[in-house]
């Protein structure tokens, strides 16, 4: 299965201002968590006086309706990936300005860190993740949290905060086309599931991005409204968010997948492929078998939400889907391009 994995150096490094302004924000953060990780473990693992703490080797980002859950708990399969550890923290979300608020992240590793420090022989090559979807695009939570006037640009993305604390992080996103992702996102979340709801906010939030972009840049736009109120159109303008990560990150750490490559297609040779990409070993055929013959958790549970949706509400107008397909063509186009791979045009 071909992956979006490029290894081209990143676009730009993170620049000196962005670092002074994270400094300036977050000094706990940047203060406490950046630190030089102990060489004997593969997992980026630091001494805070006689204890060990860790932090994520990987990090697996989406959108809600995206199929993170699902990956995740795949990933947790294999034995080097520890897997008695919540999947999302929501940590930057939620990023804090504390001791306490940076502590309680640590602790959230604190039984991968107390296992890889008891056995630091047999441990030493297992890894840990933070699975919280809300990595890709919820970084106008950042902002707020810092206390930062929204009606400019937005100063700095959960890339920067990552990078800064751990430069050589692995960080895995799976997208699904923007238009099924926004209807799923939708009926899940939304109080009112009527399709003329639907549409009525679809027209509105179209109208208001198409606003926000004569006066701020799409990065801007796509993270204040990815952020606020359903349909969250923001979330799926994917190059907003991902353009951001390689510009910090360089491209050989980041791998995107596309939601129906796994779903649909029961594909676990893209399963190996992410398990070569954080660089620990294929696994057996035999341990792949459960994984090709049960539907995904989150294809039982679309499936479950659209017939109950569609019982009650009917399918959502035709016109909505072609007016959401209109509007995320182009952003479509633009990622497509940027990855250098037509699977991301989602046949538009």
């Amino acid at each position: 299965m071909e992956v979006s994995l490029l290894t081209e150096k990143p676009m730009h490094a993170a620049d000196s201002q962005i670092w002074i302004r994270m400094q300036q924000y977050f000094p706990e953060v940047i203060g406490r968590l950046k630190r030089d990780f102990l060489p004997e473990y593969k997992n980026p693992c630091f001494l805070e006086g006689n204890r060990t703490r860790c932090l994520p080797y990987f990090y697996l980002g989406g959108a809600p309706k995206c199929g993170t859950t699902d990956l995740w708990f795949n990933l947790l399969r294999h034995p080097r990936v520890f897997n008695n550890i919540v999947k999302e923290p929501h940590f930057l979300k939620n990023i804090p300005k504390t001791y306490s608020g940076t502590e309680k992240y640590l602790n959230h590793f604190d039984t991968f860190a107390k296992w890889v420090s008891g056995d630091p022989y047999g441990a030493a090559k297992s890894v840990v993740g933070d699975g919280s979807a809300s990595t890709l695009w919820a970084n106008y939570d950042i902002v707020k949290k810092a206390g930062i006037q929204t009606e400019g640009e937005i100063p700095f993305v959960f890339a920067d905060v990552i990078h800064a604390i751990h430069p050589k992080a692995k960080v895995i996103f799976i997208l699904r086309d923007p238009t099924n992702r926004t209807i799923s996102d939708y009926f899940l979340f939304s109080r009112d599931k009527s399709p003329t709801h639907f549409h009525a906010k679809v027209v509105q939030k179209i109208e208001w991005f198409e606003q926000c972009l004569r006066s701020r840049s799409l990065k801007s736009c796509a993270n204040v409204l990815g952020s606020r109120d359903i349909p969250r159109l923001g979330i799926s303008v994917y190059i907003a968010h991902i353009r951001e990560w390689l510009r910090v990150f360089p491209k050989d750490q980041v791998l995107i997948l596309r939601t129906e490559d796994w779903h649909y297609h029961e594909d676990t040779n893209l399963l190996q492929d992410v398990f070569k990409f954080l660089d620990i070993e294929a696994l057996p055929e035999s341990n792949l078998q459960p994984i090709k013959k049960k539907e995904t958790l989150n294809e039982i549970k679309s499936k479950q939400i659209t017939q109950r949706q569609s019982n009650k509400h009917g399918d959502i107008l035709p016109k909505t889907r072609q007016l959401l397909d209109e509007f995320y063509a182009p952003y479509n186009e633009q990622l497509a391009t940027f990855l250098k791979d037509k699977r991301f045009l989602w046949n538009t």
